[in-house]
């Protein structure tokens, strides 16, 4: 089995289903979060907590791999998560809105199991549909593309 087969677990098994005990066989001893929010276990018990607090807000929460693809030691995978807002996450109540936003995960692999992961996440698309964002103003790309 490939790497990006055996990686795609984390997200459709962890994060999907909510069950974090895969990531004890996925994830080596030493994993390293390198995007782990400052104070959090940078290991796999912070990993373990952002899939409680993410499927405590969002139970229904499912992930969809839009793709992935290997390179050497590393696999890529670009996501998109969606799930209704039903319990209360990053301090915002349920607003029983469905939520949608999309990552970009790189996981480094060693001996088939994931050593290290960097990541980049629409977070502010997040915090915008769950209210705690204003959306910035974009009367400017508009006013570019039309040739203002």
């Amino acid at each position: 089995m490939s790497d990006k087969i055996k990686i795609r677990r984390i997200l459709t098994e962890a994060f999907s289903q909510g069950r974090t005990e895969v990531l004890d066989e996925l994830m080596t001893e030493d994993f390293v979060n390198h995007n782990a929010a400052p104070g959090m276990d940078t290991g796999r018990d912070g990993v373990k907590a952002v899939i409680r607090v993410e499927r405590q807000g969002f139970p229904d929460l499912k992930v969809e791999i839009i793709r992935d693809f290997e390179d050497g030691e590393f696999v890529i995978q670009h996501v998109r998560l969606t799930g209704t807002h039903t319990g209360t996450v990053f301090g915002v109540e349920p607003t029983g809105r469905t939520i949608s936003w999309n990552e970009m995960h790189i996981a480094k692999v060693r001996d088939g199991r994931v050593s290290d992961h960097w990541a980049c996440n629409d977070l502010h698309v997040l915090l915008t549909q769950l209210g705690r964002m204003t959306p910035p103003d974009t009367s400017a790309f508009r006013q570019a593309a039309a040739g203002a």
